[in-house]
């Protein structure tokens, strides 16, 4: 049930914060008041596009439509598989930008517009002269057939059985748009080349640390060899130590004193000798023993095989090579695949034909019913003469069945019948599309009709049981109706007045939600024009009191 609507800097709203009552709302106003903004409004919030930029009241800042629902429980699953919050009470919201964008909300978390539509789409439904959906749609007309028929499960296991068939379909589509055999040869040249280079995982970035660490050695032993030859290379340092280790050997033997000395210069020929030997042995662990010029070579292949399948590293060619592996196989097992599939396919057929045989029978059980309640409402619309008869014509399977609803119509007596929406004038489509929401009405599951100006072309009489079968209607679900007639207003449970105003430099709509007193007022505005009469006023009062 919608319980609210909001709209900030749409058009000519500035700001418009409106509560939304069950039964009938009748929306008057003289034209051009902006009652057309009010549905335009609506249909932004059920995700139409639209220009954003040409709807900004200021273009400066953004527009903002919210509505306001009250959501039945079964619908919290379907929320929680896209993630959006669910509440019983859930605000829709669509924000316009100056920049030209739009965002889409339910209950704070963003959505795609297509959800939003989705969502709102299920409980409100917006019906206006111009649009012919109903009656040309055949996917919105074995909805509404389907709301009265009893098949659920028959539609359900119909569509299960049709989901798979369009999958197997798919499959097949994808299988034969592969790479023909023709490509074979040149695939597996690839994939042997890929083969034979046998590039591993992270093996480039393990030969880049091979040759670094190849450089870092040679620079290290460098070093170190220089050290090697100062301490006991040509320099002959050792042997200068021992030549003077002798002398004070000597000294020693006849001098006490020089003892000392001897000593400590023994501990430094020690620790020369030592670190001589650390020096050598680390020369001797840095001594790499790889072929660098082999893992150069080895990476210049890899680069050439990068550059040649055009992808980003080393690691991608692995996927490559993966790649064209269950590419040459899908191919190699082509035909079986394909074989298996259309067996699956005759399968699918076979079930989906006993599937949908038994959907239709389902639905031919109501048909006679449909049609007698559609003849009852087409009276009450003021076409008592009209004929209308559904038919059922066979199709390629599709999404709603293997057979489609075909409405034929006849105004007036001797006419032959032909399809609804090729016969009626646009008054009487637009009747036709009341009198088939009104024969289903209690069993549609949508909680709000939007009937923009359906009533357009009628007057007097018919116009009174056009109101009486909206009036009827509403009992059901939220009504709310665009409307020239009193006839029809007069049955609302509650009156919006659409009005206009304009300053020097700004043009402003706004709603007003009317009194008993403003509204018999504005009754009688629609009645007599400009300049109200008594008689217009009594003639008002005596449409409110016949409601």
């Amino acid at each position: 049930m919608l319980k609210r609507l909001r709209i900030q800097n749409f058009i000519l709203i500035d700001q418009l914060d409106l509560p939304i009552l069950s039964g009938m709302t009748a929306m008057t106003g003289e034209t051009g008041a902006g009652k057309s903004i009010l549905l335009g409004a609506l249909e932004a919030a059920l995700g139409r596009r639209l220009s954003a930029k040409a709807v900004l009241k200021d273009k400066s800042t953004k527009a903002i439509i919210e509505l306001e629902l009250v959501l039945p429980k079964y619908l919290e699953a379907e929320f929680q598989s896209k993630d959006i919050d669910y509440d019983t009470h859930s605000v829709f919201r669509r924000e316009l930008l100056p920049s030209g964008k739009s965002r889409a909300f339910i209950n704070d978390t963003p959505v795609k517009s297509s959800d939003l539509a989705y969502f709102a789409g299920q409980f409100i439904d917006i019906n206006s002269q111009s649009d012919s959906g109903l009656l040309t749609d055949v996917v919105k007309q074995i909805e509404l057939i389907d709301s009265f028929v009893l098949a659920e499960e028959e539609r359900e296991e119909y569509s299960r059985i049709y989901d798979t068939l369009m999958a197997v379909l798919n499959k097949q589509k994808v299988l034969i748009e592969q790479a023909d055999t023709s490509d074979l040869d040149y695939l597996e040249f690839l994939y042997h080349e890929l083969d034979k280079a046998n590039v591993k995982q992270g093996e480039y970035e393990e030969i880049e640390e091979l040759v670094r660490l190849n450089k870092n050695a040679n620079d290290f032993n460098e070093q170190f060899n220089e050290l090697a030859e100062l301490i006991g290379g040509n320099s002959q340092l050792l042997d200068q130590l021992f030549t003077v280790e002798s002398k004070l050997a000597r000294l020693a033997s006849n001098e006490a004193s020089v003892e000392g000395l001897l000593e400590k210069l023994l501990v430094i020929i020690s620790k020369t000798q030592s670190i001589e030997r650390e020096i050598l042995d680390s020369i001797a662990a840095a001594e790499l023993t790889v072929d660098v010029d082999a893992l150069i070579d080895r990476k210049h292949q890899i680069d050439s095989l990068i550059r040649k399948h055009r992808v980003l590293d080393a690691d991608a060619l692995v996927a490559k090579f993966d790649a064209l592996g269950t590419q040459i196989k899908s191919i190699k097992d082509k035909d079986s695949l394909l074989k298996n599939l259309q067996a699956e396919q005759i399968k699918l057929e076979g079930s989906l034909k006993t599937a949908g045989t038994k959907l239709h029978a389902k639905r031919l059980e109501s048909t006679q019913y449909i049609q007698n309640a559609l003849i009852v409402y087409l009276s009450d619309v003021d076409l008592p003469k009209a004929k209308i008869e559904l038919m059922w014509q066979e199709q390629a399977p599709a999404s709603i069945g293997l057979y489609k609803p075909l409405f034929m119509f006849s105004a007036n007596p001797g006419s032959p019948l032909e399809p609804l929406n090729k016969v009626a004038s646009g008054g009487e489509q637009s009747r036709v599309k009341l009198a088939l929401k009104a024969a289903l009405g209690k069993h549609i599951t949508l909680s709000c009709q939007v009937f923009d100006e359906i009533d357009t072309g009628i007057s007097g009489a018919t116009a009174e049981k056009v109101g009486n079968l909206m009036s009827e209607l509403a009992k059901n679900q939220q009504i709310i109706t665009i409307t020239h007639l009193p006839q029809v207003a007069s049955k609302g449970n509650t009156h919006w007045l659409i009005s206009k105003s304009s300053t020097d430099t700004t043009t402003e709509s706004s709603v007003t939600i009317l009194s008993d007193e403003s509204r018999l007022d504005e009754l009688a505005r629609m009645l007599s024009g400009a300049k109200i009469t008594q008689a217009a006023k009594n003639q008002a009062e005596a449409l409110l009191k016949a409601r």
